[in-house]
């Protein structure tokens, strides 16, 4: 069976032979000496003795260093038969012994204390530490971390060559050429060789100290550089697929740059059909209300020569059929404007004063406080005051108040109209706003609807019968805005 043993325990054991070897030699030279008379020379062997103990063992060198130098002072005295001029000789010998003792137990205490701080950080450090002699480029030693990175045992990579840990030839060669040039690198990737040869990326500093030989520190960035590689891919990735939504989005972007070409060219054609139609309807409509005018003309010569009783209702009843046709026209008039232009925002104030300026409303009184409150509406909305105006001056009968004010709520704003008139019946309330109820009255309120209906407005008869009628506008938020006369502006959005 053989037996291994450690190479720590075989320094130890080399070590304490040639320190037994040493010291046997030193008393044995002494005795022979000190047996042919000899003084001089001999003394001078102790220091190797001494040396070498406070070495290996500087807590007990003084007490080795007392104990030999006793046996070196105890052989003269036998020998010399307490010579005088030898004893004092002897005893001066014996301090510088016991002196050379104490310094170099102190000196050696000292560096083994340095020895044992450096060991620790070597053997507790979170990197991995390892040393190689960089003419031979063999391993001196190896800490625990590195060699449980690299999954080795210690002694297994203690005086193994460098070139089982350091993958590749030409990464070796660059490293090693690196060291001896620069004598000190930091933070060098290499690729390490694992035990189960998978390869790690180790980011490594080296310096040379003396006895060429080279301390490494290593730390293991496999995991980053994976995770650099698969951020990269991403990155990569990510690019491509932007790079192929941009060339997508362009492509629809010319497509719709193509439509919208083509929808313009449409719209186009659309508003020169519009203006020609529009130019013909009121061509059309101009010349029949010139011929109307003239049938009027012609129906009041009649009039005026006839006296039959009977012919004069029938004129008369052509005449208010006349009337209406009038009406009738000049309301499609009024209707073709609705919505024919970008709707805007409209001073409700400014509507107001300059309707009831268009209207003769002779003793009626028209009051509106309504701040700086603009809606967003069709650009017909002045014909909603204008015809709110006139349906309460004409049907209110004895109307003699005409009032505009406004309330918030917490979703809307509701623009009033109140007159004190005769009211508008209940059973009428739903259908005044309907075109052909008004078809013998007008089509002030069914147009008012539309004009309101372009930017999502509505309006509604909230009025008791018999004391005046109350037209109620809905408008919600976002289509009003109000700036208030004691303060700052105030907004429906």
């Amino acid at each position: 069976m053989i037996v291994r043993i450690a190479p720590e325990k075989r320094q130890q054991i080399y070590w304490t032979v040639t320190l037994l070897v040493t010291v046997i030699i030193t008393i044995s030279s002494t005795i022979y000496s000190l047996s042919l008379g000899i003084y001089e020379v001999f003394p001078f062997i102790y220091f190797l003795p001494i040396i070498l103990f406070v070495y290996f063992y500087p807590d007990k060198g003084v007490y080795f260093s007392v104990a030999l130098s006793s046996v070196y002072i105890l052989l003269v005295y036998t020998y010399s038969g307490f010579n005088p001029k030898d004893v004092a000789i002897s005893t001066a010998w014996f301090v510088i012994f016991v002196t050379i003792g104490v310094v170099t137990s102190s000196f050696a205490g000292g560096l083994r204390e340095e020895e044992r701080k450096y060991r620790g950080i070597f053997e507790n450090s979170q990197a991995g530490i390892f040393t190689f002699n960089l003419d031979t480029l063999l391993l001196a030693e190896i800490n625990g971390k590195c060699a449980q990175m690299l999954r080795y045992g210690r002694m297994e990579l203690t005086g193994a060559d460098l070139s089982l840990i350091i993958n590749g030839e030409e990464s070796r060669d660059r490293f090693i050429r690196q060291v001896r040039e620069r004598h000190e690198i930091g933070d060098l990737e290499l690729p390490f060789t694992s035990r189960e040869g998978t390869i790690r990326q180790f980011l490594v500093s080296a310096s040379v100290t003396s006895g060429n030989m080279v301390i490494c520190s290593a730390i293991d960035i496999t995991a980053r550089k994976l995770a650099e590689q698969v951020i990269e891919r991403a990155r990569d990735d990510l690019e491509r697929r932007v790079e192929d939504r941009t060339a997508e989005l362009m492509r629809v972007n010319k497509e719709l740059m193509a439509e919208i070409e083509e929808r313009k060219r449409f719209e186009a054609a659309i508003r020169l059909a519009n203006h020609k139609i529009n130019t013909l309807t009121a061509i059309t409509r101009h010349d029949i209300l010139n011929q109307i005018t003239a049938v009027v003309m012609y129906l009041s010569l009649i009039q005026e020569s006839k006296t039959d009783p009977v012919v004069n209702g029938y004129l008369e009843k052509i005449g208010n059929v006349t009337n209406m046709i009038q009406k009738q026209i000049q309301f499609t008039s009024d209707y073709q404007s609705i919505g024919a232009s970008e709707p805007s925002w409209h001073s409700v104030s400014a509507e107001i004063s300059e309707a009831a300026a268009a209207v003769d409303h002779k003793d009626v009184m028209i009051d509106w406080k309504v701040d700086d409150l603009e809606i967003f509406a069709d650009s017909g909305f002045p014909k909603v005051f204008l015809k709110l105006i006139e349906n309460a001056v004409i049907h209110g009968k004895h109307t003699s108040l005409i009032r505009f004010s406004y309330r918030e709520t917490e979703n809307e704003l509701i623009l009033s109209c109140e007159d004190n008139g005769v009211g508008i019946p209940e059973a009428s309330k739903e259908w005044i706003f309907r075109r052909k109820y008004l078809r013998n009255t007008g089509y002030g309120l069914f147009l008012i609807v539309e004009i309101l209906s372009i930017t999502g407005l509505s309006i509604r008869e909230t009025g008791t019968p018999g004391s005046g009628a109350r037209f109620e506008i809905h408008a919600p938020r976002g289509s009003y805005r109000v700036t208030r006369k004691t303060g700052g502006p105030e907004s429906g959005q």
